[in-house]
């Protein structure tokens, strides 16, 4: 198959232009609707008049679109694989839905894809490459930002258990502390509190309630908070001097995971630089030697060639990334 200049840009404008009908007559869709996806808050104030119980406005509080159109939420809900990708999406606090999320991927399959063609890949070469790049990429920023995010929240949370032990001395219970909390912390630990504040306030157990905060934290120190809370429920005892002796802990740990953060970093340089040699070396030859890498791009081999190379520096960077990744 054959594409020419003419026949490339044009399919590129269509797409853009395809793309840009379907994202605005989303937008119209959700403006026509905005009464029935408002705030979480005002629907259970008015299901509430209504006469709804605890059970089920606590229902419509945990309940989650992955997408504003009801035909492919449906679909979506129906795979099992949306529901851990929207856990992800939760996690890393991207404003994105699971629809959303699949078209940004779809959408850069494409780009990349036209891409190629366009510098002279042949289409069976050019669409492995796009699958894999398409894929790849918004993968690895969820994944980045949820780490981003989790660390966020474990550096907040001994100032949150702190502040937990103190209003709990004042006098206050523990619930009405989560409360103060969500509106005392910064982000990204506040919304989090008012999230289970609320499923408190509509019913939820407990423990319930503190498992989903856990899950959608993603910080391994927020597990060892709930499960603190959670024995102490069940053994008794004081609970903010457990928490005042569990946010000491958290301090600890965070001093020494630093000291080997600073002890990694000469290997976590070394793993950049590699990253970065070949790029480097490939543009410096360019400059100085123009045409010398053309047949990298002309011949059919050179393309393998390229696809192996990015294969094996990417394998290369991501073991460097577990040996330096110690846990604590």
């Amino acid at each position: 198959m054959v594409f020419t200049a003419n026949t490339i840009v044009i399919s590129v404008i269509s797409f853009l232009a395809v793309v840009g009908l379907i994202e605005g007559l989303y937008m119209m869709y959700r403006a026509m609707n905005v009464e029935r996806t408002s705030a979480v808050g005002k629907r259970l104030q008015s299901l509430s008049a209504a006469g709804l119980s605890n059970e089920e406005a606590l229902s419509l509080l945990r309940q989650r679109e992955f997408s504003g159109i009801p035909i492919i939420n449906r679909m979506l809900m129906a795979f099992p694989r949306s529901h851990s990708l929207d856990r992800a999406l939760v996690q890393s606090g991207v404003d994105l839905s699971v629809s959303r999320y699949i078209l940004v991927q779809m959408m850069l399959v494409t780009i990349f894809f036209i891409l190629l063609l366009i510098l002279g890949a042949l289409w069976l070469v050019a669409l492995p490459i796009a699958l894999i790049l398409g894929l790849f990429l918004p993968f690895a920023y969820v994944k980045g930002k949820t780490k981003e995010r989790a660390n966020a929240i474990t550096d907040q949370l001994p100032d949150a258990l702190d502040f937990l032990a103190r209003s709990m001395r004042a006098g206050n219970p523990f619930s009405a502390a989560i409360k103060l909390a969500s509106k005392e912390m910064g982000e990204p630990i506040a919304p989090e509190f008012a999230v289970t504040f609320d499923e408190l306030n509509y019913g939820m157990d407990l423990e319930d309630a503190l498992r989903h905060l856990a899950d959608r934290s993603g910080s391994e120190e927020m597990r060892y908070f709930v499960t603190a809370v959670v024995i102490q429920r069940t053994t008794g005892g004081n609970l903010a001097e457990v928490l005042n002796r569990l946010s000491a802990v958290m301090r600890a740990r965070a001093r020494t995971f630093r000291e080997i953060r600073v002890l990694a970093a000469e290997m976590k340089f070394s793993a950049n630089v590699l990253m970065a040699l070949p790029f480097f070396v490939a543009g410096a030859i360019a400059v100085l030697n123009p045409g010398y890498l053309d047949i990298l791009f002309t011949h059919k081999l050179g393309y393998f060639i390229i696809g192996a190379q990015m294969l094996f520096m990417l394998t290369g960077y991501f073991v460097i990334q577990k040996m330096i990744n110690f846990r604590v």
